[in-house]
């Protein structure tokens, strides 16, 4: 009788577990940055995943501005019915919330946090024609000299990589250039207008294949797949040092524990899908799938971490 009481149990949470997709609507996966950038190229290529997973309709719908806070926010005032998903990033949760006064959403409160999926270095960079060759060469250069440093933009993760770089080694003299986006600041450090930068993998690996620029460390605590040879900056002098540029799945807040599960187990799905993992470490993008409730750990301490970061350099955007 007990076996029996379990097998009927069993079946009805699967029931109400996969019950959130079931209706045939469309699934909004908002991307709150423009297209053609890391997190629309992955957006893009979960999207196909989870719509075959979830046996749904699903579109990607691109909603740029305030660093990511635009998306966000809409994400945060739709209803939690699973239909509505966020891809966040390390600017809409970890970061924004320190750089802007008045944030149309609370990153801590408004979201109900699914799951990690990507966790990529950042890659530190010269033109290929710089005398600069590893990073003992820049650490000396720096002190004898200011040296520029590009970024996509103030407050995000390639201005945070310098300035974290300057408080790990305070004698380093760098000068922040803000630019509209990764791609002018590329242009220019080829161009010799600055003398390095930091920028996600994705933005920068073709040039870096094509010999146009020179890789000098990743951000990240580890070695990066992609960049064998390249050693992490906490190995040649900066200990500690560690930033990832990581996305989350985020649904609205009040999201039932079986969205959150089903939405989950389509994740954990697409993830042992080895042709999947291959199309996006491709493109510079870096697999990482790390559920609840380790993710909300996660995001708790990223929230901790780049807010002393964010102080220590005092950086406001408003």
């Amino acid at each position: 009788m007990k076996k029996i009481t379990g097998i009927v149990l069993a079946a009805a949470i699967h029931s109400i577990a996969f019950s959130a997709y079931a209706d045939g609507k469309t699934i909004e996966l908002v991307v709150p940055f423009a297209t053609g950038g890391s997190t629309d190229v992955y957006a893009r290529f979960l999207a196909k995943e989870l719509a075959t997973e979830l046996k749904a309709n699903l579109i990607v719908v691109n909603r740029p501005g305030a660093g990511g806070g635009v998306g966000a926010a809409a994400v945060a005032r739709a209803v939690p019915d699973g239909k509505t998903i966020l891809l966040g990033t390390i600017s809409t949760h970890a970061i924004n919330s320190w750089i802007y006064s008045n944030m149309p959403y609370d990153p801590a409160k408004d979201f109900t946090p699914v799951a990690k999926v990507v966790a990529m270095p950042n890659v530190l960079v010269v033109r290929a024609e710089s005398p600069i060759k590893s990073v003992d060469d820049l650490v000396n250069a720096s002190k004898a000299k200011q040296l520029t440093f590009g970024s996509a933009g103030g407050g995000t993760t390639s201005n945070l990589a310098g300035e974290l770089m300057k408080q790990v080694k305070p004698e380093m003299k760098l000068t922040h250039v803000p630019y509209k986006g990764s791609a002018p600041a590329i242009t220019d450090l080829i161009g010799g207008h600055t003398d390095l930068q930091f920028d996600n993998l994705t933005s920068l690996l073709g040039q870096i294949q094509s010999g146009r620029l020179r890789a000098l460390a990743v951000s990240s605590a580890q070695p990066s797949e992609q960049l064998p040879g390249v050693k992490p900056l906490a190995e040649q002098g900066f200990k500690g040092y560690d930033l990832q540029s990581w996305f989350g799945i985020f649904l609205p807040k009040g999201a039932s524990a079986a969205t959150v599960a089903e939405l989950s187990e389509a994740l954990k799905r697409a993830y042992a899908k080895p042709e999947f993992l291959q199309q996006i470490k491709a493109a510079g993008i870096t697999p990482d799938l790390v559920l609840t409730p380790e993710f909300n750990r996660f995001v708790a301490a990223e929230q901790d971490k780049w807010g002393k970061v964010v102080k220590a350099a005092n950086i406001k955007l408003d």
